[in-house]
């Protein structure tokens, strides 16, 4: 008894005595302690963010009206009257894929792809000329890039700043013996928000805007108005001006993979007024270009 009583003793003064000498050392933490990955938040955000999906889409056209600024009176138009414009609803599709993903450390790295189409008649206004009325065959291509990063403001709700770019292609064909064919192209670049929240399971409501700048807007016609040839396609150079879009959408995931949308935007963008063409002293006179989209479809997450 006597023994065992020494014993316990001896071996608490060890463990005393070594946790003394223990607390005179550096602590040094786990390796694993410097690798710990970010907590990355998102919820229902990042999985609705994370999807492709089709869209069936109607889009209303609201095009000038074409005013010129300067130019000769009678020679290249009156200045400050109203030429043209052009209005209607015109249908389409889109598809869109969409990540957000975590590279690293850092969390909810966001980046989409949208391309649009759409095509059909839109109802053409002219002050004077033999198209004084008439239908355009439209066709607008669309797309747009953003490259962006999510930051969680709350357990449902995201902040991600982006920034955008894409580009606009719109052949606008007047039928008719005096119709006409016009090209109009551009790209642009810009910086938005995209706000988004959920406010119950399954749910991601969004609402994003967008402001920058168009780039490199031209337009190209192979025939002048009145319908005679020219040789060579003429191209008017249209300048850079101010755009923006904003738009809203509501998703909602009935499963695990597939989701369910509906959607707004609008987009607006101006052209400049274009030099005189040296093939037959025209020009093509300032304007702006609005397009208002809704837009119904459905996704493919993971």
């Amino acid at each position: 008894m006597k023994k065992l009583f020494l014993s316990s003793i001896v071996v608490v003064a060890l463990a005393v005595s070594g946790q003394a000498y223990s607390a005179d050392l550096p602590v040094t933490a786990p390796a694993y302690a410097y690798n710990v990955a970010p907590i990355c938040r998102g919820g229902d955000i990042v999985r609705a963010n994370n999807q492709v999906s089709a869209d069936f889409v109607e889009t209303y056209i609201n095009y000038g009206p074409e005013v010129i600024t300067s130019g000769t009176p009678g020679f290249a138009g009156e200045t400050g009257i109203p030429l043209d414009s052009e209005k209607g609803w015109v249908p389409g599709f889109s598809v869109t894929g969409s990540l957000m993903n975590n590279i690293g450390s850092l969390c909810n790295i966001y980046l989409m792809g949208r391309f649009t189409g759409i095509y059909g008649n839109t109802q053409y206004w002219a002050s004077s000329g033999p198209t004084l009325s008439n239908t355009d065959n439209a066709a607008v291509n669309n797309t747009d890039f953003r490259l962006g990063k999510g930051f969680s403001l709350g357990p449902n709700w995201m902040l991600t700043p982006y920034v955008g770019t894409g580009t606009n292609w719109w052949d606008r064909f007047l039928s008719g013996p005096f119709g006409y064919d016009e090209k109009y192209t551009h790209a642009y670049v810009g910086g938005g928000l995209l706000l988004q929240v959920s406010p119950a399971p399954r749910w991601v409501v969004s609402a994003d805007g967008l402001v920058g700048t168009t780039v490199a807007s031209a337009m190209t016609t192979a025939t002048t108005a009145g319908g005679s040839s020219v040789v060579f396609p003429q191209t008017y150079k249209l300048g850079s001006k101010l755009m923006y879009m904003a738009g809203g959408s509501i998703d909602y995931a009935f499963s695990q993979h597939w989701h369910a949308n509906v959607g707004v935007e609008y987009v607006h963008f101006e052209y400049g007024q274009s030099p005189l063409s040296p093939i037959d002293f025209s020009l093509e006179p300032n304007s702006t270009t609005s397009y208002l989209t809704v837009s119904v479809g459905a996704g493919f997450g993971w």
